[in-house]
């Protein structure tokens, strides 16, 4: 009898721990097929996909704009133009996806990286001409007053602050000639 017993008790485990583990696979495969939706429904959505890329070419901006104002353009130009290079090569990287999500209506990413792209360029050749200046006219850009540079948050900005010290330094140099 107590054998008889000890064999139920047995089977009856064995049994409700198979029940469980079909269960619970089950719910396992119910939870990943979940889980998988949810991924091919950002990768699928490209207007989602298209808005988080666009947040990260603006990180990415204010990043580079940080180091590059922290910097003096003209004695550490060789610096702010290695960041411009950085920025550049992170555009292309982003160019695919925005060129294949213009294919399907959203051509906002490839029109901001494109933009993007000519700030940079004109970025380059002011810190180019900023190189040339003699060396008496320096800009030390980080000794300046430092509210003058929290409205620089984009490439374009930066290239017109730049810009405008240039114009400055070009009509000292004219006016004590």
């Amino acid at each position: 009898m107590r054998l008889k017993s000890i064999i139920a008790v047995g089977a009856v485990l064995t049994c409700s721990s198979l029940l469980w583990g079909c269960g619970n696979s089950t719910a396992n495969d119910a939870s990943r097929q979940q889980n998988n939706t949810v991924r091919s429904e950002s990768w699928g959505d490209p207007k989602r996909l298209e808005a988080s890329h666009l947040e990260a070419l603006e990180r990415m901006e204010k990043d580079h704009i940080h180091r590059m104002v922290s910097l003096n353009a003209s004695t550490d130009g060789d610096q702010v133009m290695t960041t411009l290079e950085r920025s550049t090569q992170k555009l292309e990287e982003m160019r695919p996806l925005a060129e294949m999500l213009q294919y399907e209506g959203h051509p906002t990413l490839l029109q901001r990286i494109q933009e993007m792209a000519g700030d940079i360029q004109n970025s380059k050749t002011v810190v180019a001409k900023m190189k040339n200046m003699p060396q008496d006219g320096k800009i030390k850009i980080q000794s300046e007053n430092s509210d003058s540079l929290h409205h620089i948050s984009s490439f374009r900005e930066y290239h017109q602050y730049m810009q405008g010290k240039i114009q400055m330094l070009n009509n000292d140099t004219s006016a004590s000639n």
